[in-house]
């Protein structure tokens, strides 16, 4: 009867571990909820988007772990990486490439940055050169420079007859239309909270319309804030600032898809909607803007899909989507160039 009234030693480590596997079960777990929230409603969830690759190698880590503890909390992660079968699709794919030489569209999306690469040497003409060897017909350009006119592309992307931009005033973050098809119905969407934009024209193809819009939302920021917080003393302070500025920038970026979302579905016309989100996949800007929009990327990659070359290659930012009922993805590929911290993004697109 004693040994039972006997103190019991608690095992805080290993308590603490059981603790760990269910907080990350039930953070991993939630992950869909940015798809339906919007940031200006509860940010948290945005926040959980945004990290979702590390949350789920950590899973995969204490699931490996588990396993070979023999401990039933081995559940935990793979209840994880289960809940997540949303994401997948959006990282690996393994479609079949299609010949795209018949594709009516030749299409491009790139965030050439100003079109400055190392040491701020122009890229704008080893940019051209790449899209005119892989013979792409219709381009959206995004953070073009203010003094950039429609001259200056015209003089470099010589096979691009037609171009339009919305104009170096310095209210916005200049983006760029250029395709080989005449351009008509032009006009850019502002949003006033941000100097982001969007660009719309209409393209004749085959005196068919499609309208092709061109995004740049607003960006996290992150490239600003990580001085403070890598190269200066590490305060609280400036590690709250950073996350309330990112933060910040998911609601805006949620204010912005809101309004870009009313306008397309006015649209009469076929879309092509491309750009820079600064979303992931698993973001309500992602999802609203989509709709019912195809992804080239999930209709016709093949193989890991990122867009953005640093943060260990982790994010797809720069997306090309479609009216999936006018319009199919035949081929989808990013170029393996290093002129901007961004990836082109290449489709190649008929008409049904």
């Amino acid at each position: 009867m004693k040994h039972y009234l006997e103190p019991q030693p608690i095992h805080i480590r290993a308590t603490l571990a059981k603790v760990a596997y269910v907080i990350l079960m039930i953070v991993t777990s939630l992950s869909f909820m940015a798809l339906y929230v919007s940031p200006e409603t509860f940010v948290l969830f945005q926040w959980i988007g945004v990290v979702l690759p590390v949350l789920l190698i950590c899973n995969l880590i204490f699931l490996i772990i588990g396993i070979y503890k023999r401990s039933w909390y081995s559940i935990c992660p793979i209840i994880a990486l289960l809940a997540n079968f949303h994401y997948y699709p959006h990282k690996f794919q393994m479609n079949r490439p299609e010949d795209g030489n018949l594709a009516k569209i030749k299409f491009a999306t790139y965030n050439v940055r100003e079109f400055k690469m190392n040491y701020n040497i122009s890229s704008m003409e080893h940019i051209a050169d790449y899209f005119s060897t892989n013979q792409v017909n219709t381009i959206c350009l995004q953070e073009i420079p203010a003094d950039c006119t429609e001259a200056d592309l015209k003089r470099v992307f010589k096979n691009m007859p037609y171009v339009l931009t919305t104009g170096g005033d310095g209210k916005h973050f200049q983006l760029a239309i250029l395709s080989k098809y005449p351009l008509d119905s032009i006009s850019t969407i502002s949003f006033p909270e941000r100097p982001n934009c969007a660009l719309f024209a209409d393209v004749m193809v085959n005196n068919e319309k499609v309208r092709v819009v061109n995004c740049h939302l607003q960006t996290t920021n992150w490239n600003q804030v990580k001085g403070t917080l890598l190269y200066e003393e590490h305060t609280r302070g400036s590690w709250t600032d950073a996350l309330g500025i990112i933060s910040s920038n998911f609601r805006f970026r949620g204010k912005q898809v809101d309004s870009l979302r009313s306008i397309l579905d006015r649209s009469p016309y076929p879309l092509i909607v491309s750009g820079d989100f600064n979303n992931t996949p698993v973001s309500y800007g992602y999802k609203t803007i989509k709709g019912a929009l195809k992804d080239a990327y999930q209709e016709a990659g093949n193989g890991y899909g990122y867009t953005y070359r640093y943060f260990m290659k982790l994010y797809r930012i720069d997306f090309v989507l479609y009216s999936g009922s006018k319009l199919q993805a035949k081929n989808y590929r990013t170029g393996s160039v290093d002129y901007s911290d961004h990836l082109p993004v290449l489709v190649d697109i008929d008409m049904n």
